[in-house]
């Protein structure tokens, strides 16, 4: 019989051209502090923007010469994490390519927005208990045991992940991977042996890191995801199109593959995928 994690409160928003949602399995009154949340989320999203050729870290990829301004806080973390991942996949984490619409970039704001909605909610209230979802991260927190059901391409396949860590990423169901609308467009060839109907999930400490490495995975050689793994202490599992697994990477020492069945309610019904 299967334990399941009422959602006692919930509060959502559109987001970086997405929607974000925050769901609490704690009991009590807390509709103040994740209205709270959302207003400080909306601040950092506007210095965030990407489609706003006035936000702050615009003006920041634009400068020229010798300009130069002081940084916001969220600005420079992000900025930061973006050379260094870049460093670390030896560029296929490609952050700053503007053919591409800085799609990198997206995708590590996104994880940025979800770690820093758990660092709000844990600062006023340790012990809450809850998820946080934007696009292809989720972000859990304080929760037990847990377990999520992955899409695959073809959509009548899911297959349920047991998670070790807080974070976890997915590239989209749909397989689509140069729609415009796609969190995961791209403009280079997948791996070799890659295609677009696989899928591959990341499991890490923090959703920056998982969103980042969903695209390490479809892209980097074999020997760069491993390393990155290793380094990031995450791990990459690539499905197959009917929802077998076709490669693991993870840091040397084995995790236990835990199929976990902590089921959560927000992923009833059409809900479901991520």
């Amino acid at each position: 019989m299967e334990n399941q994690l009422e959602i006692t409160a919930q509060a959502g928003r559109p987001m970086l051209g997405d929607f974000i949602q925050i769901n609490l399995f704690s009991d009590g009154s807390f509709e103040a502090l994740l209205t709270k949340t959302l207003q400080h989320l909306v601040e950092i999203e506007s210095s965030l923007n990407l489609e706003d050729q006035n936000s702050e870290i615009c003006r920041v990829l634009t400068v020229e010469g010798d300009d130069s301004f002081e940084m916001s806080k969220p600005v420079a973390e992000v900025l930061e994490k973006a050379l260094d991942i870049s460093t670390l996949s030896d560029g296929y984490f490609e952050p700053f390519r503007e053919e591409s619409n800085n799609l990198d970039l997206k995708s590590l704001i996104r994880g940025y927005i979800l770690d820093q909605a758990v660092n709000l909610l844990k600062a006023k209230h340790p012990s809450l208990m809850g998820m946080v979802h934007l696009a292809e991260g989720i972000r859990f927190f304080n929760c037990p045991k847990k377990a999520i059901h992955v899409r695959m391409s073809n959509t009548d396949i899911e297959k349920e992940l047991g998670l070790f860590k807080d974070a976890i990423a997915t590239t989209e169901y749909r397989g689509n991977l140069y729609d415009n609308e796609s969190a995961t467009l791209y403009i280079h060839p997948l791996r070799h042996g890659i295609s677009g109907r696989h899928t591959v999930s990341v499991i890490a400490d923090t959703c920056m890191t998982a969103n980042a490495l969903t695209k390490i995975g479809l892209y980097a050689p074999q020997e760069i995801i491993q390393s990155c793994v290793a380094e990031l202490d995450a791990q990459i599992i690539v499905f197959d199109e009917s929802g077998e697994i076709e490669e693991i990477f993870e840091e040397t020492k084995a995790y236990s593959f835990d199929q976990g069945h902590i089921s959560y309610s927000s992923y009833g019904g059409s809900n479901r995928d991520s």
